[in-house]
Order: C-alpha cells, then structure tokens, then sequence
C-alpha cells in the first residue's frame, strides 16, 4: 500500500491533465477542452466548426476518432503513467452536424499490469450518442510529471 488517498489520485489526475493539455497542439486547433479528468476517467468537450466538415457538410469521423482518442489518451494516462493506444475501435451511430457540441465521456473498464480498456461515449448536445468508442492502452517508460 503506497498510503496514497483517492484525493491525492484526483490531485494527480488533474495535474496530468493540465500538463497534457499544455503538450497537444491538435486539441488547440480544434478547440476540444478537457471539462474534468479524475482516475481512469475524463470528460471532453468541442463545437463541429464548418473546417470540420466532410463532403456531405457533416463533422468528419477523422475529427471524432481524434476527440474519442484523447478522452480515452487522458484517461490511461490519468496515473502519471505514460501510456499509448494499443488499439481502438470506434462506431459511429449518427452524423454530427456544424454547430453541434460534442461530449466526449470515458470510463475505465479494466485495468491490470502495462494494459487497460477504455470505453468512450460522444454525444451532441440532445443526449445523443454519436459514437462510440473502445479503446486497449498499453503503458510505456516515463511519467508525465
């Protein structure tokens, strides 16, 4: 036992996330804001800009996989543990318009040595879900602070 209590995680975990925020220039430009983080947990938040839109006037995938990607990037790495996506799975159930405000919400569902998996839910501002995401991190070398 480390005697390290669930608000020293949360201070940890948020800590993280500021440092990681500052390092991610692609979240910048999209402007996709990190609302909370909390141990194997984070929320995100962006508006689908017309610089965003595919062929058909909607909100690229790109742009979603990217958004579900980081939520669950800052979950795993909400340890201080570096850590990468051994893979991800995303399915996408509705278009996000221009304009819309997209949710990105994560939840650790496992988590065991080097490896855990994340689950990501994005939804508009209706409620809607627009996709969904699982993704496996595996942790590499190094701490984030």
């Amino acid at each position: 036992m480390t005697g390290e209590t669930s608000e020293d995680a949360q201070a940890l975990a948020e800590r993280v996330g500021e440092n990681m925020m500052g390092k991610s220039p692609v979240l910048h430009h999209w402007g996709i804001e990190l609302i909370s983080i909390k141990p194997g947990a984070a929320t995100m938040r962006m508006t689908i800009r017309e610089d965003m839109a595919n062929l058909h006037r909607q909100c690229h995938g790109g742009v979603l996989f990217t958004m579900a990607d980081a939520c669950f990037g800052f979950s795993s790495n909400s340890y201080n543990a570096r850590g990468v996506a051994a893979s991800c799975d995303i399915r996408f159930l509705k278009p996000a318009e221009i304009g819309d405000v997209i949710t990105a919400t994560t939840s650790e569902i496992w988590r065991r040595g080097r490896s855990g998996l994340y689950d990501v839910t994005l939804t508009n501002q209706d409620g809607e879900k627009v996709a969904v995401m699982r993704g496996h991190s595996r942790l590499t070398k190094g701490m984030h602070i």
